[in-house]
């Protein structure tokens, strides 16, 4: 017994304080700086699809003799290139780029939330009128979003802040249950 507690209790975990830590101030510069970190997702995925397309390429060389349909992934690495620069030259494309998919991403989201609320008539109803209207209300904020694409990019780097808030809190928290 007193193994199974000194193995979970090695001691103030620094990596999660230091990491917890980093996470919030990465969290306040971003409420601070949305602009720029905007920018900094447009970098970050402008890099991360130019690897993505070098991975592709890598693959295609390993298995264009074994597979068929290996033209597909050659395809692919070109077209994640291709968006990694541009991506990479010109921000702004990049911005809206990532704005209108967090509006997609919303929309699509709410139709299946609409859709999925449907089955719930049958365990209550009060539940299922609640869910149908946070949807709708999910629905029309998807639309906003999809038409003001501004606003899109501004509510990404906001929900991106407080996501970061709340995992750094989160790690700081743990760095001291492991005492």
């Amino acid at each position: 017994m007193n193994d199974i507690y000194n193995s979970r209790h090695q001691g103030f975990d620094w990596g999660s304080f230091i990491a917890g830590i980093l996470f919030v101030v990465a969290s306040f510069l971003l409420l601070r700086y949305p602009g720029r970190g905007l920018t900094a997702f447009v970098f970050v995925f402008g890099i991360l699809s130019i690897l993505q397309g070098i991975i592709w390429i890598s693959a295609y060389v390993k298995f264009h003799n074994i597979f068929d349909l290996s033209w597909v992934t050659l395809i692919s690495a070109i077209v994640d290139i291709v968006i990694g620069v541009l991506f990479l030259c010109s921000r702004e494309i990049g911005g809206l780029t990532l704005a209108i998919l967090f509006a997609i991403w919303f929309l699509a989201d709410s139709i299946i939330g609409i859709i999925f609320s449907w089955h719930l008539r049958e365990y209550s109803t009060g539940y299922f009128v609640l869910c149908l209207i946070l949807n709708i209300i999910s629905l029309i904020i998807a639309f906003a979003l999809l038409f003001n694409p501004v606003l899109a990019a501004i509510t990404l780097v906001y929900l991106v802040a407080f996501w970061l808030m709340v995992f750094g809190i989160n790690e700081i928290f743990v760095s001291w249950m492991h005492r």
